[in-house]
C-alpha cells in the first residue's frame, strides 16, 4: 500500500461545498420570507377580529340607532369626517364628544372603525384607528332588525408591502395570483 500525500482540497471539492451552502443559505432565506409573511397575515387577522369585536360592542352600546349601521353594499369612507361622538386629544387638549344622536354614533363608528384619519405630527404620520393597522379594509355591515342581530363582513388585502410612486399597491406575491385578500365574517345577536 501506497500512501498518497493530501495537500489540500482540490477545485471540485470546493465548488461543491460553496453550491451546497448557497443552496441552504437560500433555503432559510426563503423560510424566512414565509414567516414574515404568515406573521403578516396573522397581525391582520387578529386586528380585524379586533375591528369586528369592537364594532359588535359599539353596536350593542348603541341598540337605538341599530339599522343605521347597514351599509347597504360595502361602507364607503366620507371625503369629510362625521360629527365626532367621542372624547379625544388633538395634540394640545382633550376635546369633548359632541351630543350625538343614535344615527349619528352609527355614522361616528363606522367611520371611526374602518376610515384612516391620516394624522400628522411633526411630519411624521400618525397611526390613530384601526384602518391604519390593516391593509385596505373594507366594511359590509347587514342587520336583521326582526331578530335583533347582524352580519358584519370585513375584507382586507393580504401580504402587501406597500405602495410605488403612482400610490398603486404593491404585493409580496405573484402578481398572477388572483387572491389578494382575505375576508372574515362574524355574525353577531344584538
Amino acid at each position: 500500500m501506497s500512501a498518497i500525500k493530501q495537500r489540500g482540497f482540490n477545485m471540485v471539492e470546493v465548488l461543491v461545498t460553496i453550491s451546497i451552502t448557497t443552496v441552504g443559505l437560500l433555503g432559510i432565506s426563503s423560510l424566512q420570507l414565509q414567516s414574515n409573511r404568515a406573521a403578516q397575515d396573522s397581525g391582520n387577522r387578529s386586528q380585524a377580529v379586533w375591528m369586528l369585536e369592537d364594532l359588535a360592542d359599539r353596536m350593542n352600546i348603541n341598540a337605538s340607532g341599530l339599522n343605521d349601521y347597514a351599509t347597504n353594499g360595502n361602507y364607503a369612507c366620507p371625503a369629510a369626517a362625521p360629527t365626532i361622538c367621542a372624547d379625544y386629544h388633538d395634540g394640545f387638549s382633550r376635546t369633548a364628544a359632541a351630543n350625538c344622536s343614535a344615527q349619528q354614533i352609527a355614522t361616528f363608528d363606522l367611520w371611526d372603525l374602518v376610515c384612516q384619519k391620516n394624522y400628522v405630527a411633526n411630519g411624521t404620520d400618525v397611526r390613530s384607528s384601526s384602518a391604519d393597522f390593516i391593509s385596505n379594509p373594507v366594511l359590509n355591515v347587514q342587520i336583521n332588525a326582526a331578530q335583533q342581530s347582524a352580519t358584519l363582513r370585513l375584507t382586507w388585502d393580504t401580504r402587501t408591502s406597500g405602495t410605488d410612486d403612482n400610490g398603486n399597491a404593491l404585493y409580496i406575491i405573484d402578481e398572477s395570483n388572483e387572491r389578494r385578500t382575505a375576508t372574515l365574517v362574524r355574525e353577531v345577536q344584538l
